[in-house]
């Protein structure tokens, strides 16, 4: 064991999940979309079902193509505005 402590947890400035999309904040953005693979975001929202199924098959790719037990996608998540930080054009 490393440390055994309690640490607080932040506040967090927002309520919704969608607080710092631009896309459901104005409907500027829809980037993430264009970057699934596999269509599992779009402006309905994130399918969790089609982006499971993908992921699960990245998981045997990995196995089979480079030996080792990996997984992921996370494309989405990438090169978008909201990546590392609130958007320019949601900040107050």
């Amino acid at each position: 064991m490393i440390a055994s402590i309690f640490l607080e947890p932040n506040k967090r400035p927002y309520d919704d999940h969608n607080a710092y999309c631009l896309f459901f904040q104005n409907g500027t953005c829809i980037k993430c979309a264009d970057r699934c693979p596999i269509g599992a975001r779009s402006k309905n929202g994130h399918d969790k079902l089609t982006c499971q199924k993908y992921v699960s098959m990245t998981r045997k790719y990995v196995i089979k193509n480079y030996g080792f037990e990996g997984y992921g996608c996370g494309l989405c998540q990438t090169d978008v505005p909201c990546e590392s930080e609130i958007p320019e054009e949601l900040r107050s």
